[in-house]
């Protein structure tokens, strides 16, 4: 390992190579926790190189998000600069949308499904194949200049880009990255991509093809992991809204509108009824609205769950057919969605058929396991776009490649409680768990937390002046240390709602405000322009954002960009049906669903906040947390104490 680690050693960093190494050797499953700027990407793959390199592996390196991938890239060229050794390669690989050059060309292609995707590349690669002039340009340029193939794949070997840096060389030879990263991945020792590639089986089973390699021949590591039991969640569920049935009509009206079922009901027909079905499902479950009565609005309720079989019994009883038929009603959706996606795709459009995509639900829908499942009604879109859910409880349905690998490694700098996230995916009882200490002073670091406030819903109704004190403790902070400043609100609605009463006005310096659907794009130009404010006028800026989202979890402020977060209330999960849901099955299966739902999702998203101030040794900050409900962290935030007067205390520290 020590020939591989390019950098001086930091504390715990030689204790988290070495515990690798033993689940490495004795096919041990391992997950651990070490504080955001620890440098446990390195370690990982320092160790895991250095058993590969023994043993004849290859590391699958899996990150959430195509950002996060950058990171590992950029170690993985500092060993490579150490060791000097050809076999350390690696490459960074993203889904097709990301990587398809006629997709940056067109968006419709670019939100494509994978499926879409396959079936529109497949089909432009035999045009090309067939024609000069016809199918995918950049294929064409694959298949017909092997030299400038090689010529690229030397290049990655020998650098290691990142995968924007990969499109960026191939767009500018106009030839296709998706085909040479697939070339690439056969040879490379590591190949960093999104978790779809793995947990989604059929595109794993075409990630393996590509490898040449089987399971056990695959270390596979899990980055930001405490993200992996909602992702696994989310895999597995399946949605139909009143928007897509409605994208269904339009699809029989454009294409023709058959009869399904030997005629029994037209598709038009049947789409409309599944409308009517759906409206009613959310006025009766939601509302609790009866037949022919008045709908009665609860603006704090927007979802339910319904009874198994509801959907199904009010669809036969409303078009009085059969369950049998039922069935053959979703053959004929898939058979006839299928012809639309081939008619769009010989039109060298997007196969896309919102009738197949409806075929595939009903599927799902009366076939699923109910002890895994929970199905819901939801309203949305301001009540013009109610849907129903399959919710999936159970993550463990998607970890069965984790059992197939040689060895799977866990980390993320908030991960407890370690035994929730073995339990949620079903790792083995033995797996190995650790949570290293952070390696910095911990006199750098302060936490404080205030006993007169709290975003408890029952308090806050009851006593009106909570709200101007948590503002005033807001206001007061921003306005009297001149230090970049970032406000972790627990919700985009609870930002708003301090945002509606003109209280953002009272901030006296510059303000950044996160939008809830800013693109990625937009929210690091917001983020760059935070930190330039701050830097360039000596007075600092504030930030406002939400725990739990894409600042809070992904992204550095080093040193001075950062030395205060203050936190407004605790991020409980809202007590929705589906919530609920979830919790009752973590009770059932684990005797813990408070734990494990509500209060372990909170500290870690109270983490994540916290863990944007601290990434050196050099950096100082503090942090404060608006809520008198603090205390019930303290098992996972150990240095929090009581402020009674906060600006002195902060004022303290800085002068420190």
């Amino acid at each position: 390992m020590a020939e591989l680690f390019p950098y001086s050693l930091r504390k715990n960093q030689k204790e988290i190579m070495q515990e690798i190494t033993d689940a490495l050797t004795q096919r041990k499953q391992f997950a651990f926790e070490s504080g955001t700027g620890s440098g446990k990407t390195i370690c990982v793959l320092a160790a895991a190189l250095t058993f590969a390199l023994e043993n004849n592996k290859k590391i699958i390196y899996t990150t959430r998000t195509n950002a996060q991938q950058q990171q590992v890239i950029l170690e993985l060229r500092a060993i490579k600069k150490k060791a000097k050794d050809k076999r350390i390669y690696g490459v960074g690989m993203q889904g097709r949308g990301n990587m398809c050059l006629l997709a940056r060309e067109d968006p419709e292609i670019q939100n494509g499904s994978s499926e879409e995707l396959s079936k529109f590349c497949s089909h432009q690669k035999k045009l090309a194949v067939s024609g000069k002039s016809k199918g995918c340009s950049y294929y064409r340029s694959y298949l017909g200049d092997k030299d400038r193939v090689e010529t690229i794949m030397a290049w990655a070997q020998k650098h290691i880009p990142t995968a924007e840096e990969f499109i960026d060389a191939c767009e500018k030879q106009k030839i296709c990255p998706y085909e040479i990263n697939k070339l690439i991945v056969h040879d490379a020792l590591v190949v960093v991509i999104p978790y779809v590639y793995v947990f989604d089986k059929a595109i794993r089973i075409k990630l393996f093809d590509w490898l040449s390699i089987s399971e056990e021949d695959v270390i596979l590591v899990v980055d930001e992991a405490h993200n992996l039991p909602d992702y696994l969640r989310e895999l597995f569920s399946a949605e139909l809204s009143i928007w897509m049935l409605n994208s269904c009509l339009l699809e029989a009206d454009h294409f023709g509108n058959p009869s399904l079922a030997d005629g029994r009901v037209t598709v038009a027909a049947f789409c409309k009824e599944l409308i009517d079905v759906v409206n009613d499902l959310r006025d009766t479950y939601v509302y609790g609205m009866l037949e022919g009565g008045i709908r009665r609005i609860n603006h704090e309720k927007n979802d339910a769950l319904i009874p198994s079989h509801e959907l199904e019994i009010e669809l036969l009883s409303r078009l009085k057919i059969t369950s049998k038929t039922l069935k053959d009603i979703v053959s004929d959706l898939l058979a006839y969605g299928e012809k639309i996606q081939e008619y769009k795709q010989k039109d060298g459009k997007l196969p896309r058929s919102y009738l197949h995509k409806l075929g595939l639900f009903l599927g799902f829908w009366i076939t699923i396991e109910l002890d895994q499942y929970i199905k819901l009604v939801l309203d949305a879109g301001e009540g013009k776009n109610p849907r129903v859910e399959a919710y999936c409880l159970d993550p463990s349905i998607g970890t069965d490649i984790l059992k197939q690998v040689h060895c799977s490694i866990h980390m993320s700098g908030t991960l407890e409680p370690l035994d929730e996230y073995r339990d949620s995916l079903n790792l083995p009882l033995e797996t190995r768990l650790a949570v290293y200490q952070s390696p910095f002073p911990p006199e750098n670091r302060k936490i404080f937390f205030v006993r007169d406030v709290t975003t408890r819903y029952d308090e806050l109704m009851k006593d009106k002046t909570i709200m101007p004190q948590m503002w005033r403790h807001v206001s007061g902070i921003c306005n009297t240390f001149k230090k970049n400043t970032m406000v972790f609100f627990p919700s985009f609605n609870t930002l708003s709602m301090f945002r509606k009463n003109g209280h953002f006005a009272e901030i006296q310096r510059c303000l950044y405000v996160e939008e809830q659907h800013m693109s990625q794009s937009e929210l690091m130009e917001l983020v760059t322009d935070f930190k330039s404010c701050g830097d360039g006028n000596g007075d600092g800026a504030a930030l406002f954002s939400v725990m739990g989202g894409r600042i809070s979890e992904g992204m550095d402020f080093p040193a001075e960009q950062l030395e205060i977060a203050v936190i407004i209330g605790i991020p409980y999960p809202k007590p929705t049906a589906r919530q609920r849901g979830l919790q009752n099955y973590y009770d059932q299966k684990f005797g813990k669903g408070w734990e494990y739902t509500v209060q372990g999702p909170a500290a870690r998203k109270i983490l994540q906040a916290i863990g944007r101030l601290i990434r050196n040794e050099n950096d100082r900050g503090v942090a404060v947390i608006l809520d008198k409900r603090a205390p019930r962290f303290h098992q996972y935030i150990k240095d929090m104490r009581e402020s009674r007067d906060l600006l002195s205390d902060i004022s303290s520290f800085m002068k420190q």
